[in-house]
């Protein structure tokens, strides 16, 4: 999103997954706003983290003109954002709001197309701080449906439906995603392809699917049930009716965009955000394992770049760039285990596809 802030451009990422406005700490340096520290005292509850305030500023997005303080964050310092900050879903929920996530768009809109009238309806949960969509079910066991637009993946569920929905698919290819979230850190999580999930009157069909980070279950709660992200957006048309607490769905039928995702079937990350080592986690049958790479192995160096320095060098993050790459693609990898220094030779391989899917369905 294009905004103004004390008249100065400001580009900001529209996050449903988060609940105020933020902006990040280069952000707010650039925009020559003054900020007070988070009370060094702060104990942040899961999924949050601490926040300065910047002093209060003329804000300006499309039709919308406020004076406003923005919540400030200060991500970890190798990561690139790609923005100033973000709009949450709080300032914007009153809206009536088009979400392509195709295009990765966001349309404001007068009035809500005719067509609605034959969409599924979810109720919008008031209380909540960000997006959350009731499921349509009985009123003391209704389930909730988080949207993220700041999540590129698909279908996260909560720990219940992932364990049923991994033991109905034994067999299913999976692979490992590895990020950054704020109020969870370092996120790696074993990430398959559904055929088909069902909340209540909504199925979706062919997304992405992975467990939910604690981050995405305590935002969303009580009630959680699965968040979803970019990809899972991609397989609806949605309406936010934010005045009137109602979001309009519409599933899409048909083959699935492509989805881009970790081919290497390994993932190398820090114990720790701002140090340590890049250490592997490996999917057993991926091209990693075949390659012989195993858990617990240090990543020195993807061809000739040089993964230590992961922290100060921006060439070298993200790393999902590389695994993401076309299938065929070869990669180099020099990695170190125990006191042994070795090279290793990958070629990726399509994991995540709808050829690749079960027909089991798991409601």
């Amino acid at each position: 999103m294009d905004a103004t802030i004390n008249g100065k451009p400001a580009r900001l990422l529209f996050d449903t997954g988060a609940s105020d406005l933020i902006l990040f700490q280069k952000g707010a340096e650039r925009l020559g706003l003054k900020v007070s520290e988070p009370p060094r005292d702060l104990q942040a509850a899961t999924g949050e983290v601490p926040v300065g305030t910047s002093e209060e500023c003329e804000f300006v997005l499309g039709a919308t003109r406020a004076r406003t303080s923005f919540k400030v964050f200060e991500p970890p310092s190798f990561l690139h954002m790609g923005a100033d900050g973000a709009v949450g879903w709080q300032p914007l929920r009153y809206n009536l709001i088009q979400i392509d996530a195709g295009a990765k768009q966001a349309k404001w809109l007068a009035n809500a197309p005719p067509e609605t009238a034959t969409w599924l309806k979810f109720r919008i949960r008031s209380q909540a701080r960000v997006l959350c969509l009731e499921i349509p079910g009985q009123e003391e066991s209704r389930g909730v449906l988080s949207v993220d637009t700041g999540s590129s993946c698909g279908v996260a569920l909560n720990p219940e439906r992932w364990r049923a929905w991994t033991a109905a698919h034994t067999n299913q290819p999976t692979t490992l995603m590895a990020g950054y979230m704020p109020g969870a850190g370092t996120v790696v999580i074993e990430e398959s392809w559904a055929r088909e999930l069902t909340f209540g009157p909504l199925v979706l069909k062919e997304v992405p699917v992975m467990l939910a980070n604690v981050a995405e279950r305590a935002m969303a709660s009580p009630g959680f049930e699965a968040s979803l992200g970019l990809a899972a957006l991609r397989r609806l048309d949605l309406i936010i009716d934010g005045d009137l607490g109602i979001a309009y769905l519409r599933p899409k039928s048909g083959p699935p965009p492509p989805y881009e995702h970790n081919r290497l079937g390994a993932v190398f990350a820090p114990p720790k955000m701002e140090g340590g080592d890049l250490v592997a986690r490996v999917i057993d049958g991926t091209p990693a394992y075949e390659a012989g790479i195993r858990n617990g192995d240090v990543l020195l160096k993807v061809a000739d770049l040089d993964a230590t320095k992961w922290r100060t060098d921006p060439k070298v993050l993200p790393l999902s760039r590389f695994w993401e790459a076309p299938p065929g693609t070869r990669l180099e990898l020099t990695l170190k285990r125990g006191s042994t220094t070795f090279k290793k030779t990958v070629v990726l391989r399509q994991i995540l596809s709808p050829d690749t899917g079960s027909s089991a369905v798991v409601h």
